[in-house]
């Protein structure tokens, strides 16, 4: 089972290489530029809206209750782990934690990317046509910006695009994982 796996996943990479080395073109591009987008005030905020729903969900404190932005905050799913990471590094200075999180956000922007190839592909059976969608994805020039520093729409629009891949996968799969699976992305993107 895990060698099939194995080489069902070579047989995968292999086809589409192009795609794959344009997402590790990104992440190289993504690096070098990585320190040329600033902060603004919302990471500020959503970072500590994170650790007032880690300190409510830990019990240690009901601020989260009282929040004066609660009906705008956005959900946490991304902005926690991102406070986790941070944590787990011990990252102190500003300078280091928001060049995490912009690291981390484009990250997952690729990542959307990659599924939304995937999608493209599964549905029309074109590798052009999925670079195409790959490369309009990657290349539209304020979502690529957004990409570093935006942490509420960029990862919305990233799992989207990986639910949306999961939502195909477990309708062609029909199995009950595979709709756990897809019902799980799904809770996850909203």
């Amino acid at each position: 089972m895990a060698a099939n796996l194995l080489a069902r996943g070579r047989a995968w990479l292999t086809r589409h290489a192009a795609a794959g080395l344009a997402c590790l073109l990104c992440v190289a591009i993504g690096g070098a530029v990585l320190d040329d987008y600033d902060t603004f005030r919302d990471i500020w905020l959503q970072r500590a809206t994170a650790e007032i729903t880690l300190d409510y969900v830990w019990g240690r404190s009901e601020a989260l209750l009282n929040h004066p932005d609660l009906n705008r905050t956005y959900g946490m799913v991304f902005e926690v782990p991102l406070l986790w990471a941070e944590r787990l590094l011990g990252l102190r200075d500003s300078r280091s934690v928001y060049l995490l999180r912009h690291g981390l956000t484009h990250l997952l922007f690729l990542a959307g990317g990659l599924g939304g190839y995937a999608l493209a592909f599964r549905l029309y059976r074109s590798r052009l046509l999925a670079l195409g969608a790959l490369g309009l994805y990657l290349l539209h020039p304020r979502l690529y910006a957004h990409s570093f520093f935006n942490s509420k729409d960029l990862p919305f629009l990233s799992l989207f695009m990986l639910a949306l891949l999961l939502t195909h996968w477990a309708f062609r799969r029909g199995s009950v994982p595979a709709f756990l699976l897809c019902g799980a992305g799904l809770g996850v993107l909203s």
